[in-house]
């Protein structure tokens, strides 16, 4: 990036107009009004900016709510945040709550606390430990979920796709916990399709690959498959076929 202005502070509360700067630091209250194009933008207070946002780096602890799309090579999120747009990015990592009302792009993906997506996600790399909510399609060539709650999503499409209960929700104590509240770490889809599928705790209509294996605690409508084919005798699959 080029022509970048001096840094720009707010460790107070007040606003700045939108334009290029080098580093952006919030830590109190902040509002950006416009375009934001800086190298290294970071809040750990509330923020605000009104239009999009491009950076090299992101990190955000704090509150922050972007009312535009988010252009990005690296994003780390351990707060809360709100895109209204897109979020493209190299590497995303979430520890915090995160929602994009549009789509996210990614190399990399790494959740460890919860996402709601308005639309599609697509990734090389899509890991998550936790909660998400995808509204539509989750696309991307290695895909690993380990439930650690309610987790939605319209399709899934792949090449490796594993989904496996969280180590932690596996354990005797939160099955007796799951027992007595009715809850449980589950997936529910429409859709997942690949080349090799391991499902665990999985709700889905139609699972479609090459190899797949069908854990503990899934209900699966119909199997279409074309290599092998495991069933665990906990699990329901209503219809399965071979293509």
């Amino acid at each position: 990036m080029e022509n970048m202005n001096n840094d720009l502070k707010m460790s107070g509360s007040g606003s700045s107009g939108g334009g290029k700067y080098n580093n952006v630091f919030i830590s109190g209250s902040g509002k950006i009004n416009g375009n934001l194009d800086c190298v290294y933008f970071k809040t750990s207070g509330s923020s605000k900016v009104i239009g999009n946002l491009k950076a090299e780096t992101i990190k955000i602890s704090g509150s922050s709510k972007i009312e535009g799309n988010v252009e990005v090579k690296d994003i780390k999120i351990s707060g809360s945040t709100h895109v209204i747009g897109n979020l493209k990015s190299e590497n995303i990592s979430i520890s915090g709550s995160t929602h994009i009302d549009g789509n996210l792009y990614a190399q990399e993906v790494s959740i460890s606390g919860s996402i709601n997506i308005g639309k599609n996600c697509e990734a090389e790399c899509f890991n998550a430990n936790g909660g998400f909510k995808i509204q539509e399609l989750l696309n991307a060539g290695q895909v690993t979920i380990r439930l650690g709650g309610n987790c939605f999503v319209k399709e899934i499409g792949g090449e490796h796709i594993d989904i496996r209960v969280h180590h932690i929700d596996n354990s005797i104590f939160r099955k007796a916990i799951d027992k007595i509240f009715n809850t449980r770490a589950e997936l529910t889809t429409d859709l997942i399709e690949g080349d090799d599928i391991y499902l665990q705790n999985t709700n889905v209509n139609i699972v479609r690959g090459n190899n797949i294996t069908i854990g503990t605690g899934c209900n699966v409508g119909l199997i279409e498959y074309k290599g092998e084919i495991n069933i665990s005798d906990s699990s329901i699959v209503k219809d399965q076929k071979k293509i």
